[in-house]
């Protein structure tokens, strides 16, 4: 490409692990290591691998991407975390040393956008950073989310056991859930519709409004050039059209939509977001129309057997890609899976309830747990009934009685233990990265040898990252309504550097938050920017009393003490 004029510049995605000193902090090492050590990794999944390990400009699990124009060059794509973003930006400027003019979020996903600080050589003047509007409400649903998202990403990457093989569409995740670097920038360029043109140091190109595996995810047209980088709408591997740490479902007809538009521009090179780029009209035509045809297929076949009555599980079994596409080296299941898929495509016509009655008012999982404990004559009974599960290889089986053991007995070591080692067996059986990754995780989560929660001074990050309105959004999700569910109030706040206003009003059990002044408010804060994200730390995550000594507070202050306590922590 570089007789165009334009030189597109890859960094792909392929950091090794390198986090196995945790392991040797743990007390149960010996267990650990029995467990690891019987893991027999699909040989397909490791021969996976090869897509990511070619010693070139390779790190980490997302791709970014430099566009070199005239007199600077455009990012695409910024890495998840500010230590990933920094090398990568390294072996950028090996490269060339021209000044960044802007960055482009392909969409709002963590290893696309927590790097931004790391390009970014003059905070005083920043590049603009454009995305699709619909990211500001993606990004709000991740900030309302964080802990859990965070969490059951962990269990996803496979980021805390060694025994991962990688991640699917990249060697690991590089973030730390103790330390995470916080380096996103929200964008100050947003696009409403279906496509933008802009144009920097020479270069012009067409944002394209592309969503899939999100609703904000954009593409970038360069026309002269025939080249399209595809963000995350096509990786080698089977598409997450459903991801297990914890997503809406995907649009099935907008994904395949989306490919259709790539398609009709009859790009001659294809740049993902995930693994590495394509050359040739016709190699590429041929890889999105099958690409494309097996998400058709998955949707159409799903709505088919929902419309005969059959419940997710039942149409599971029943949907299976034909053999030209389940073959086709694009999509086998290395990252999303055709199972997970189905499901996700019944929640999105039909919501959770599958139609059963047995689940319209179901027992809660605690007193079912026990009902199956009293079914299978008491606890000890159910134990052995687990252990010979385990012993014969029936591991869902073994995890399932296993499962109903733990929750009527939380403290039983040899149902965890139990429950463990089926998971490790059945992480086994995947190909799908993400379900070893997350079977993996787990399995050492249940007796207790790692933990995938965000640590404090990860959570601390994440409140000091956080735009202003966004974090008193927060609030919201937090508010313990069964202990202040009476407390009628409204809060006016004034920032100083930079200045700014949020109204916050606690009514019926619900947080209204609002960027303008309020007719009417009981309490008025003063206090600088820094300084209120310092307060909101000691209480939410130190779960200290927090001090409003750098506070001018006009208005009752006990009653601004009182409001703290209706807010939960970590």
């Amino acid at each position: 490409m570089a007789n165009t004029g334009v030189v597109v510049a890859l960094v792909l995605a392929a950091a090794a692990f390198g986090g196995n000193w945790l392991w040797s902090r743990q007390t149960r090492k010996e267990q650990i290591e029995r467990l690891v050590s019987s893991v027999r990794a699909p040989d397909l999944l490791k021969e996976h691998s090869n897509v990511f390990n070619k010693k070139e400009i390779i790190q980490f699990l997302a791709n970014t991407i430099m566009i070199e124009g005239d007199d600077g060059v455009i990012i695409v794509d910024v890495t998840e975390s500010v230590s990933a973003g920094n090398e990568v930006f390294q072996d950028l400027r090996a490269i060339t040393k021209k000044p960044v003019r802007a960055i482009i979020y392909t969409h709002n996903h963590i290893d696309h956008t927590f790097g931004a600080k790391s390009f970014i050589e003059d905070p005083a003047h920043p590049p603009d950073v454009w995305a699709h509007q619909l990211i500001l409400r993606e990004f709000q649903r991740l900030f309302h989310s964080n802990e859990i998202i965070l969490t059951r990403g962990m269990r996803q990457f496979g980021t805390l056991t060694p025994a991962q093989i990688n991640s699917g569409i990249g060697f690991t995740l590089a973030l730390d859930k103790d330390n995470m670097d916080f380096g996103l920038v929200m964008p100050n360029k947003l696009f409403i519709g279906s496509e933008r043109d802009i144009s920097y140091a020479g270069v012009s190109m067409k944002l394209v409004h592309i969503p899939g595996e999100t609703a904000d995810q954009i593409g970038v047209w360069l026309p002269d050039q025939k080249v399209f980088l595809c963000a995350d709408d096509v990786y080698r591997a089977f598409p997450n059209l459903y991801a297990i740490r914890g997503t809406p479902s995907r649009s099935l007809l907008d994904w395949s939509s989306s490919l259709d538009k790539i398609i009709d521009l009859e790009p001659h090179y294809l740049v993902p977001s995930h693994t590495r780029p394509l050359e040739g009209a016709d190699a590429i035509m041929s890889l999105l129309t099958s690409y494309r045809d097996a998400i058709q297929f998955v949707h159409d076949q799903t709505i088919r057997f929902m419309n005969k009555g059959l419940m997710p599980d039942e149409i599971v079994a029943k949907v299976r890609l034909p053999e030209q596409l389940a073959t086709h080296p694009y999509l086998l299941e290395f990252y999303g899976t055709v199972e997970w898929s189905v499901k996700g495509v019944f929640n999105t016509y039909l919501g959770w309830f599958d139609g059963d009655p047995v689940h319209l008012s179901p027992l809660t999982p605690d007193e079912l747990a026990n009902r199956y404990v009293a079914l299978g004559g008491g606890i000890d009974n159910m134990v052995k009934m687990a252990k010979k599960a385990l012993d014969e290889g029936d591991h869902r089986w073994g995890l399932t009685v296993a499962s109903h053991i733990i929750r009527a007995d939380c403290t039983n070591k040899e149902a965890r233990d139990i429950a463990s080692q089926c998971m490790m067996e059945i992480g086994n059986q995947q190909i799908s990265s993400n379900g070893r990754n997350y079977f993996h995780t787990y399995a050492l989560e249940v007796i207790g040898a790692t933990d995938a929660r965000p640590g404090p001074l990860t959570m601390a990050r994440f409140i000091r990252g956080m735009p202003l309105v966004a974090l008193f959004k927060v609030l919201g999700v937090r508010f313990a309504a069964e202990k202040c569910g009476r407390v009628n109030v409204t809060v006016l706040f004034e920032f100083q550097n930079p200045k700014s206003t949020v109204a916050m009003q606690l009514r019926n059990s619900v947080v209204i938050i609002k960027d303008r002044p309020p007719k009417k408010y009981d309490v008025r804060v003063v206090i600088d920017d820094a300084k209120w994200r310092d307060v909101l730390i000691s209480r939410m995550v130190e779960k200290s009393a927090p001090s409003l000594t750098e506070a001018k507070v006009e208005g009752d202050v006990e009653v601004l003490k009182a409001l703290f306590d209706c807010f939960e922590g970590n």
